[in-house]
């Protein structure tokens, strides 16, 4: 009986054939070990079939004696993202799901500080070896094919870190974050709502009732339509505004429109339209200015602290509109909510005094002694009368300082009407107040402090 042994081309498989020498005599492990070591097999033998080629000998028949251990090649590096995209919709008062959130989802926004995923370094593989015991060496894996950009450092454990506040752009074999937003379209179902750590450009509308807010400055490049827009810090620039009396158009500094219909506005610092300004509350800390030859403020309720500037005011039909200029409207807003909280502090301070007084009369009656229930009454009274006298000082000193405020801005504040200011229009400052009666062409309206009352001169370019 003979053993034939039988490799493989790629070495890594070997085959026994039992054959019929005319010798017969039981097959042993010794045998096919002996035979093995003689062709050079010493690595991946099958133990398996070795004891059911020694159980059930056959002739003439190869079975597979040893196998090789192909080598496992290297993983390639890569990025794992391990931030998440946000997962709950707003829901109504109701319980119902907002659609406008629905594809704001889809967006991976980042705080500055936040942990992004991780870079995974390429692995060296697994060796293997065939069935001589040649070792095999796999191929490693390659560096992660991508470019980690601006917004993103790496830590030396390959952690990836936030730098900035933004959106988390993936992007061919790059990744960064980007503090601009842009919306290629309008802002509709197909968007979401947006809120963003930065600036936002919307090159199409923002429909109704849809809001946007950011920190930065937001450009629209279309119309804003009865929808909202807040940059908190910046500025808000726009082709214009239909607000059909809802939304709002809120910025940090300075709000830039071409015009504005049936809104509501507010600036930090000025607001700017190179067109007309129809029928809208619009308040700035500082200007409002409606230029250019359709630059009219008709209906609505223009506020100011120091300029007001159109070329016409009013209308021919004589449409309602109110001008006020003089007190920052954030500053106005305040004094009228100090006076009322001080005055109702006082009242309630009186009322309590009295309780007071009642209280002592009391204790007086019984040789300085009170009831028991009567003891914990005094103890709230006299506390609250502390807590009321100390809110009424803090709120009486900044009164004044606003006040005081009020009393320097007298001085530079004007309203400049370059064609025509019509009947109709309501002017105040500084909580004095004239209505136009007649055309007036080409003036400028200015407080007099020392006759305390409006005054209207003419303008000259």
């Amino acid at each position: 009986m003979k053993y034939e042994i039988s490799v493989s081309p790629d070495k890594m498989s070997a085959m026994i054939t039992l054959r019929d020498d005319g010798v017969r005599y039981q097959v042993t492990e010794s045998e096919i070990m002996e035979a093995l070591r003689r062709s050079g097999v010493k690595y991946g033998i099958i133990y398996k079939n070795l004891r059911k080629l020694i159980e059930s000998p056959a002739f003439d028949v190869p079975m597979l004696i040893a196998r090789g251990r192909p080598p496992v090649d290297g993983q390639d590096g890569r990025v794992e993202i391990t931030v998440k995209r946000r997962k709950n919709s707003r829901e109504s008062k109701r319980g119902r799901v907002d659609l406008k959130e629905f594809a704001s989802r889809e967006r991976i926004i980042v705080k500055k500080g936040d942990i992004i995923g991780k870079l995974i370094k390429p692995t060296k593989g697994i060796p293997g070896a065939n069935v001589f015991g040649e070792k095999l060496n796999p191929k490693p894996g390659k560096p992660a094919k991508i470019r980690i950009g601006d917004g993103i450092k790496i830590e030396k454990d390959g952690t990836l870190v936030a730098t900035k506040s933004g959106q988390l752009v993936l992007e061919g074999e790059s990744i960064y974050i980007s503090d601009t937003l842009i919306i290629k379209g309008d802002v509709d179902y197909s968007v979401g709502n947006i809120e963003f750590p930065g600036s936002v450009e919307i090159n199409g509308d923002v429909k109704p009732g849809f809001v946007v807010r950011a920190t930065g400055t937001i450009k629209v490049k279309g119309i804003v339509e009865a929808a909202t827009v807040i940059s908190y810090e910046s500025n808000v620039e726009l082709t214009g505004v239909k607000g059909r009396e809802k939304g709002m158009i809120k910025a940090g500094k300075d709000v830039i429109a071409k015009f504005l219909e049936s809104t509501h506005v507010e600036a930090g610092r000025d607001v700017e339209v190179d067109g007309p300004i129809t029928n809208s509350v619009v308040k700035a800390k500082n200007k409002v200015l409606s230029s250019g030859k359709k630059g009219v403020i008709v209906g609505g309720m223009i506020l100011a602290g120091k300029e007001i500037e159109a070329e016409d005011i009013g209308s021919e039909i004589g449409v309602k509109t109110v001008i006020e200029i003089g007190v920052d409207p954030s500053l106005r807003e305040e004094e009228k909510i100090l006076s009322a909280q001080i005055q109702l502090d006082e009242e309630n301070l009186q009322k309590l005094l009295n309780i007071l007084g009642d209280l002592k009369k009391l204790r007086d009656a019984n040789g300085g002694e009170l009831p028991e229930d009567k003891r914990e009454v005094f103890s709230k009274v006299t506390q609250t009368i502390i807590h009321l006298k100390n809110s009424i000082d803090t709120n009486t000193k900044r009164l004044m300082e606003i006040r005081k405020k009020i009393e320097i801005s007298k001085k530079g504040t004007q309203i400049i009407v370059k064609r025509i200011l019509y009947p109709g229009t309501e002017i105040t400052m500084f909580q004095r107040t004239i209505s136009i009666d007649r055309m007036l062409r080409s003036v400028v309206l200015v407080y007099d402090e020392k006759r305390e009352q409006i005054v209207v001169r003419s303008y000259k370019v």
